[in-house]
Order: structure tokens, then C-alpha cells, then sequence
């Protein structure tokens, strides 16, 4: 077989691995799609869930116990004493109350600074993946112009077919299977970690409805908690 042959040969095998190549790269490009979706709808719904949680729920809780010990202090100012003793012990109880809920609000600063250095070790985060998105876009952006050089080339006379020869074909056919094989490579671990990215993603969607049923169960009992905070409000002025 001449040197022409055998590069048409390899050619026409090159080109349908291509097109399976095209193939397989095209169906990453939709999986990544398909997470960057679901990975956008989870993020919308951790924000949802922090809002009702954080916002809406964690001031219902708040407010309750806010309203707790105004009546704990309420009931404490209505007792009556009849002597040293009995006074001492309603003001230790009224001390004792205080002691309570600022032992309650200093944990619940901690773990707020907690959660807040957390989120603001998440915003770093972020700003560096919002850094290497747009140092992508870059990437885009100089490949395109180097392609649209090389098309302004070939149109101003550099497309030669006059020049070629088997042997700088075979050259250029030997450098397209080797990058077909880093490709193929390439591709395969693209897909493998696609996979595990979707299967994060469902689990992620998943525990995040759980976490807004369980956001509304709690919301119906601090609501439960502020019928029985009231009822003892009647009582104490009844």
C-alpha cells in the first residue's frame, strides 16, 4: 500500500473516532448542564431554607423566649412573701432567671460566630470560584481569537494544498491520534466525575427537602410554644 493510501486509510479511521469522540464530548457538555441545574437549584434552596430558617423561624424562637421570661418575671413580681426568707428566695429566682436566658443568648452568640465564620470562609470560597470562572472565560476567549487568526491566515493565502506531501500528512495524522488519545483519556475521567457529581447533587436535593420539612415542622411547634406562652400570659393577669 503507498504512502497515500495507508494515509487515507488512517484518515477515514480517524475520522470515525472523531465523530465518536464528538460524541462522547457532547454528552459531557449536557451532563455538566444538567448538574450546573441541579447544582443551581440546591444552592436557591439552601438560600431558601437559611432564610426560613435563620430569618423567619430563628426570630419566632427569639420572640418566644423573650415573651418566656417576661412572664417568668411577671409571675416571680406577683408572688407574694411573708417573710425574709420567702423574699430572698423570689429575688434569687428572679437572679436565677436572668442568669438563665443570658446563659442561653451567650451560647447562641457563639454558635452564630460560629456559623458566621463559617459563611464567611464560604464567601472566600466563592470569590475564588468566581476568580477561575472568569480566568476560564479567558481561556474562551483567547482560543477564539487564535482560531479566528488562523481562519484570517488560510483566507489570505496560506491554505497551500499545493505544498503538502505523504509525508507531512502522516506527521500531521500521527499528532491528531495522539491527541484523539488524550482526548479519549480525558473524556473518560470527565465522565466518571460527572457521575459523581450528579449523584452528590441528588443527594444534596434530597437532604435539602428534608430540611425544609423539617424547617415547617419546627415552625409548627414554636407557633404550638406561643399558644401555651400566651395562655400563661391570661393566667398570670387573670
Amino acid at each position: 500500500m503507498s504512502d497515500v493510501s495507508a494515509n487515507r486509510e488512517a484518515i477515514k479511521k480517524n475520522k470515525k473516532r472523531i465523530f465518536e469522540i464528538d460524541s462522547q464530548v457532547m454528552t459531557n457538555k449536557t451532563m455538566i448542564y444538567a448538574s450546573r441545574s441541579m447544582i443551581e437549584e440546591n444552592r436557591l434552596m439552601i438560600l431558601s431554607n437559611y432564610a426560613a430558617a435563620f430569618m423567619g423561624n430563628r426570630q419566632i424562637a427569639n420572640s418566644n423566649t423573650d415573651e418566656i421570661f417576661e412572664n417568668r418575671q411577671a409571675i416571680l413580681d406577683n408572688a407574694e412573701s411573708n417573710n425574709e426568707v420567702e423574699e430572698n428566695f423570689i429575688n434569687s429566682q428572679k437572679n436565677k432567671a436572668a442568669l438563665d436566658f443570658l446563659n442561653h443568648r451567650s451560647a447562641l452568640n457563639s454558635a452564630v460566630l460560629s456559623i458566621s465564620e463559617e459563611m464567611a470562609e464560604i464567601n472566600s470560597r466563592l470569590i475564588d470560584i468566581n476568580r477561575r470562572i472568569m480566568e476560564s472565560n479567558q481561556e474562551i476567549v483567547e482560543f477564539n481569537q487564535k482560531q479566528i487568526d488562523m481562519n484570517s491566515s488560510l483566507l489570505g493565502g496560506d491554505l497551500q494544498t499545493s505544498k503538502a506531501t505523504p509525508d507531512s500528512n502522516a506527521t500531521t495524522i500521527e499528532n491528531n491520534q495522539k491527541m484523539m488519545t488524550e482526548l479519549e483519556e480525558r473524556v473518560s475521567s470527565n465522565r466518571a466525575k460527572m457521575e459523581s457529581l450528579i449523584s452528590t447533587s441528588e443527594k444534596n436535593s434530597e437532604s435539602l427537602m428534608e430540611n425544609k420539612k423539617g424547617i415547617s415542622d419546627r415552625r409548627q411547634l414554636m407557633m404550638s410554644n406561643r399558644e401555651k406562652i400566651m395562655a400563661n400570659k391570661s393566667k398570670i393577669f387573670s
